[in-house]
This record gives C-alpha cells, structure tokens and sequence, in this order.
C-alpha cells in the first residue's frame, strides 16, 4: 500500500506533519502558511479527501508530492483545499 495524505492522515507523527507543512508552504506568505501549520496540526480530519492529496506521499526520502502537468498550479490547488475549509 502507498503512504500517501489521504489514505494515512490517522497516522501522521508531528514531524510528518511538519514535513508536509514544509512541502507545502514555500513561497508562501506568513499568515498563510501559519494558516497552512494551523490546519494540519489543529483540523486534520477536516481536510476533505481529494485525488489530488493522494499524490502527496512519502517514500524513503520523505514526504514528496508527485506532479503532473503544472506543479505551481497543482500545489495552488492543494493549498486552497486545505486553506479554505468550510
């Protein structure tokens, strides 16, 4: 099985969670992305089950995302799902 976002968010450590946090909030602005920390540390479960979150995956290395056509645009995506609860 593969160890992606969406299929073992229930077993996410701190330090995953700052890993993905750390994959996620380049480039970003502070609010957002202490935003970005708030959400994976406080509203977890909260974060919707997207495809897209499933491309988010940890392998040997680490925490990784695998892209497909427009990495800027699909990280945009993932921020927005994540940022934007309802």
């Amino acid at each position: 099985m593969e160890y992606n976002f969406n299929n073992s968010r229930e077993q996410l450590t701190p330090q995953d969670l700052e890993d993905i946090h750390e994959l996620l909030s380049a480039r970003l602005r502070a609010k957002n992305s202490d935003l970005l920390w708030a959400r994976l540390h406080h509203d977890l479960r909260s974060i919707p089950y997207h495809g897209i979150l499933g491309k988010i995956y940890k392998d040997k290395y680490g925490w990784q995302y695998c892209t497909g056509q427009d990495y800027s645009e699909e990280i945009k995506t993932i921020r927005k799902i994540i940022l934007t609860l309802k």
